[in-house]
């Protein structure tokens, strides 16, 4: 199984949830509301996660922040993709999905032996 954590990718998956709430709000300020985080985080986040990519993800407008195209487009894949996520998380969750359990995309791959049992 590939090793996705943040040491070997360069990329904090906490940030994105954050990402995505100021494409939405528009505003850090908003988006510090909604996440219950300081905006002194949020702004860290969005510089932390600004600097993933070659080219800015957000114009100023004032007090507000403009997405890109670029901005648009991701924020619409990472919306799929956490919407997946707590999809699967529920399946697992779900009393009356436990013997689908295994059906949940990339289960298989989950908490297997690393090696022979004693």
């Amino acid at each position: 199984m590939k090793n996705y954590s943040r040491a070997n990718t360069g990329i904090d998956l906490n940030l994105i949830p954050v990402f995505i709430e100021i494409v939405r709000c528009g505003s850090m300020a908003k988006a510090s509301v909604r996440l219950d985080m300081s905006r002194p985080a949020v702004s860290l986040a969005l510089k932390r996660f600004n600097q993933l990519f070659d080219e800015p993800l957000f114009y100023r407008k004032g007090l507000y922040l403009e997405p890109t195209e670029k901005a648009l487009a991701l924020t619409s894949a990472l919306e799929i993709l956490m919407g997946n996520i707590h999809d699967n998380i529920n399946a697992l969750n779900s009393s009356a999905n436990k013997s689908l359990a295994p059906q949940v995309p990339g289960m298989n791959m989950i908490m297997q032996p690393s090696g022979p049992s004693a």
